[in-house]
């Protein structure tokens, strides 16, 4: 064991988890030994559970507002369900009431530090939303959070914090370890000629499937997860009566100059101030007078994407050779 946390387990198919000391969530720092750790593992694996890096009471309390509204949402026709309404997967985003904008659930400082560490100093998160599971049958196609050309190295991570324990019963999502070092926009599905879809063509999911197949990972609540945006993924059905909610942000160098944004209320923009002066994460937010209805926040039109001219001149470097394809 070491200053800031340990690890509590890598079964070499699994996911990597690093437990996080009660001291060290507290003032929120993360030793050089445990950002190593961290790095090495999502290196390899595209995804890392950070235990214990949470305090519960703030998820309880948001638990204690989102799980009565999760039915209410799901009745709203015109909300978006993740790969359609029989999936039961659906956008559920956090409150941006002031008292419950917790900081650790919305910039994380040790989440931050690792991050900063793969992807540089000025980061800025693009995305805040949820994922919410209802009682189903149905699943997602295996996919990756990204349908356009993208850098083969690592350029988005999403950060999911699950409100409650998460399994195989309540609907843990289906992750695919190394699938990300070799995610391009070739194995994605075609929905027109000029248009990719989020889904990775099936014969290639499959090639996988015997080489390296998919894990569902128990996640204790106080945790956070750290994934690779490449990493291939999948909802899973819910097969209790209760609700899995999972909070969702997505963090990207500002460098990158993804398009967008979160709408948040201009009275947060002190607080989210203090939080850049704490730990450097600053939110691409579109400020808007008086409050924002979370229950209305959708992501149909979520772009990771990049905007950077000369990145966009390079996208003939985004798809490897052929043999990389199709290699997995």
């Amino acid at each position: 064991m070491e200053a800031s946390g340990h690890s509590t387990g890598t079964p070499s198919n699994g996911v990597h988890t690093i437990y996080i000391l009660d001291q060290s969530r507290q003032v929120g720092s993360a030793t050089p030994e445990t950002i190593a750790e961290a790095l090495t593992y999502l290196h390899r694996d595209g995804v890392l559970v950070l235990e214990n890096a949470i305090e519960v009471e703030h998820l309880d309390r948001l638990r204690e507002l989102l799980q009565p509204e999760a039915d209410e949402i799901a009745q709203d026709p015109t909300h978006h369900f993740n790969f359609g309404r029989h999936t039961r997967n659906m956008d559920q985003a956090p409150p941006t009431i002031l008292d419950l904008m917790f900081e650790d659930v919305w910039a994380n400082r040790i989440a931050v530090s690792v991050l900063q560490s793969l992807l540089g100093p000025d980061l800025m998160c693009h995305y805040a939303n949820g994922n919410t599971s209802l009682k189903a049958e149905g699943r997602q196609p295996v996919h990756s959070d990204i349908d356009k050309p993208h850098p083969l190295y690592p350029f988005a991570y999403g950060i999911n914090i699950p409100l409650s324990d998460m399994n195989v019963e309540n609907g843990s999502t289906e992750l695919w370890p190394g699938s990300h070092r070799e995610s391009n926009i070739d194995q994605h599905i075609t929905v027109t000629d000029d248009e990719y879809g989020l889904a990775i063509k099936p014969a290639i999911v499959e090639r996988r499937r015997h080489i390296s197949p998919p894990v569902q990972p128990t996640v204790r609540k106080g945790s956070l997860i750290i994934r690779d945006i490449r990493l291939w993924h999948a909802g899973t059905p819910n097969r209790t009566d209760t609700p899995r909610i999972m909070l969702a942000f997505v963090i990207q160098p500002k460098w990158f100059q993804a398009p967008s944004k979160v709408t948040l209320p201009l009275k947060s923009k002190a607080l989210l101030d203090s939080w850049k002066a704490n730990s450097g994460l600053e939110y691409a937010a579109q400020w808007v007078d008086g409050d924002v209805d979370h229950k209305k926040v959708n992501s149909d039109d979520v772009d990771f994407s990049t905007g950077n001219s000369k990145l966009l001149e390079l996208e003939p470097l985004m798809h490897p050779a052929p043999r990389f394809i199709s290699s997995l």
